[in-house]
């Protein structure tokens, strides 16, 4: 085959997917709520960039908040906005000094960027796995793992990320053989139980072999240490892929049994392919819509945690860590006002940040929503 027709059956094949693109992109240029929250989100996306010229670390870790000592020196109370601080500064009762406020909303930028597109990511993967092999399988594993994913939503959400921030040891040994073989062995019995991928049966059963001997002579176990807020992270992630799960298997039951499905299991597609190819693209929209609306809220629920004490360290760069050290300042109307600036300025960053997600989700909607998309 030429490479001129080559090229002219690329353009043929991906011709419809890009004037689905472009209309996506129009109508997005003209959604003003997309546009502001696009905006938003860029306004925060160049401050986590140019966080090291904004903010030079003074410090091994830059994430930590400076303390002014000269300052801590001459006052024992928070200090308004200056020409120094420009954002004033905040005392913690954990940790004594003066910390720089301005320094942490800065780098608290790239802190709510980190949890919540991290936790969205990992929820993701779980949910849309675990959501997928249940619908499209069905049976005696669609009950068992709906089962699993009610018995993880009817419990609170932010009370269960509490209780396992509480509940993660700080140091975490991690036997990579045993996990090996534990992936191994889950994928040696799919392919026994289902249609396997003759290709994929060899190496599988070399790495199962070599995982077990590993497993029983020579174990390799690596040490995790998790700060306080990698242990937020993975709480997170545990407690919000259900409704991922719940989604992705409403839509999978959805098109399962569409054509296009009967016509490439009539065709001799694997399991994989007709997931991945055909089932997978034309499920996915709900799943973005909804995931870029809980970004934010899950840099609330990590604030919310950082204010209860249980988030972020005493000095850590993290909005809610902020305005947790503000507590004992704002107690009284007349501390209220006098310092002011502990509490409103990360809480503006907080409130602009979820806002900007919350209106780029409700702009992908109306725009990927095939109920109202073509009005």
């Amino acid at each position: 085959m030429s490479t001129k027709t080559r090229w002219e059956r690329l353009k043929t094949e991906w011709a419809p997917r890009i004037e689905e693109w472009k209309f996506i992109l129009r109508r997005i240029g003209e959604s003003p709520l997309a546009i502001v929250g696009i905006a938003i989100i860029v306004f925060f996306i160049v401050i986590a960039c140019m966080a090291p010229i904004l903010a030079p670390p003074q410090g091994r870790d830059p994430f930590l908040m400076p303390n002014d000592e000269e300052l801590a020196s001459l006052t024992p109370q928070p200090v308004p906005p200056t020409t120094r601080h420009i954002f004033g500064t905040v005392i913690s009762n954990q940790v004594a000094g003066q910390y720089d406020i301005y320094y942490g909303c800065i780098w608290g930028t790239i802190s709510a960027f980190r949890i919540g597109i991290m936790v969205v990511a990992i929820a993701l993967i779980i949910g849309i796995t675990i959501g997928t092999i249940s619908a499209y399988y069905g049976g005696i594993l669609d009950e068992i793992l709906m089962r699993f994913t009610d018995i993880i939503i009817a419990f609170p959400g932010l009370v269960l990320a509490m209780a396992l921030v509480i509940a993660f040891p700080t140091l975490i040994p991690v036997d990579i053989t045993q996990i090996i073989l534990m992936l191994s062995a889950v994928f040696a019995i799919i392919f026994a139980a289902f249609k396997p991928e003759r290709k994929f049966v060899l190496p599988t059963t070399i790495i199962l072999v070599v995982a077990l001997y590993l497993y029983l002579n020579n174990p390799i176990i690596l040490s995790m240490n998790l700060t306080k807020l990698d242990k937020v992270l993975i709480s997170l992630s545990l407690v919000g892929w259900p409704s991922y799960a719940r989604l992705i298997r409403g839509e999978v039951l959805r098109v399962k049994n569409e054509d296009y499905v009967e016509a490439a299991k009539a065709a001799g597609c694997s399991d994989l392919r007709i997931i991945t190819k055909h089932i997978l693209p034309n499920t996915i929209y709900p799943l973005l819509i909804v995931s870029t609306l809980d970004i934010g809220s899950i840099v609330l629920t990590a604030a919310a945690l950082s204010f209860l004490g249980i988030g972020a360290d005493p000095n850590y760069a993290d909005w809610g860590n902020i305005i947790s050290m503000s507590r004992n300042w704002v107690s009284k109307p007349g501390l209220l006002v006098q310092f002011y600036h502990t509490f409103l300025i990360p809480g503006i960053f907080i409130t602009l940040f979820v806002l900007g997600w919350n209106l780029l989700g409700d702009a992908l909607r109306d725009v990927l929503d095939p109920m109202i998309r073509r009005r």
